[in-house]
């Protein structure tokens, strides 16, 4: 049976998001006065005009409203960094706790990644990433072992591992990351607070710096029930976009 559009908040949010995209063309738009006219609630408004941020089609401004953005080479590599952003996931608030935290010798697949040799040492970071209590994600981390004396157990323990990296002077470039579903580890699964053998979402990423140096290697368990993969594509340059988002 085919859903009723009015029904749907997200065909409600999508009307307004494409119908604004449509006619913006400069001028600011108030969230009561588009909420009148498309007879939606103000926060369904303020879920397109987000969406329409996140596309570099506007910027909203506390006292000037929402206005249209001139586009053009620095809206398109703000959408680069928030790409790179959403899969750092930097500034997230969740709970992060350090389960493991030491030096340890690279085995063949960490050195393969971070293009250094069998052996030399490197920090192994393992944390546990929580949500009111409730167990979202698991990853294991390991960084170049010149960087770690810019990382501790008590600020990983309070913010992201690439801000505090970048807190130290490193520069992020950029990353490669695939994710894939697979049966979790029992371990992991006790981690996790889910059933051994339940389906998470596996990602492995590398994290380069501007120089093109891999900095960091993530293995990471994500609850399938947790997340979703969401895409956006498109034609044009640098708007085609892969995230993993919390449900």
């Amino acid at each position: 049976m085919p859903t009723n559009p009015r029904r749907s908040p997200v065909a409600k949010y999508h009307r307004v998001e494409v119908a604004l995209a449509e006619r913006i063309r400069g001028g600011a738009y108030a969230e009561r006065e588009l909420a009148q006219e498309f007879g939606v609630a103000r926060v369904t408004v303020r879920h397109a005009l987000q969406r329409l941020e996140d596309q570099g089609l506007v910027t909203r401004h506390e006292r000037r409203g929402t206005v249209a953005t001139t586009g053009g080479p620095a809206a398109s590599k703000r959408l680069l960094r928030e790409h790179v952003d959403q899969f750092l996931d930097r500034g997230r608030p969740d709970q992060r706790k350090v389960l493991r935290f030491g030096r340890v010798a690279a085995s063949v697949p960490v050195a393969r990644a971070l293009g250094i040799a069998p052996g030399d040492p490197v920090l192994r970071v393992v944390r546990l990433r929580s949500r009111a209590g409730s167990a979202l994600t698991y990853t294991e981390s390991f960084i170049l072992e010149r960087l770690a004396h810019l990382l501790d157990r008590s600020r990983l323990s309070k913010r992201p591992l690439i801000a505090a990296l970048e807190a130290g002077g490193v520069k992020i470039g950029g990353a490669q990351q695939s994710v894939r579903a697979e049966r979790c580890p029992a371990p992991i699964a006790s981690a996790l607070g889910i059933h051994e053998h339940a389906p998470v979402l596996h990602l492995e990423r590398i994290v380069f710096d501007e120089a093109g140096t891999a900095v960091q290697w993530l293995l990471g368990w994500y609850r399938a029930d947790c997340f979703e993969i969401r895409m956006e594509m498109s034609r044009a340059d640098d708007r085609t976009r892969v995230w993993v988002n919390t449900r």
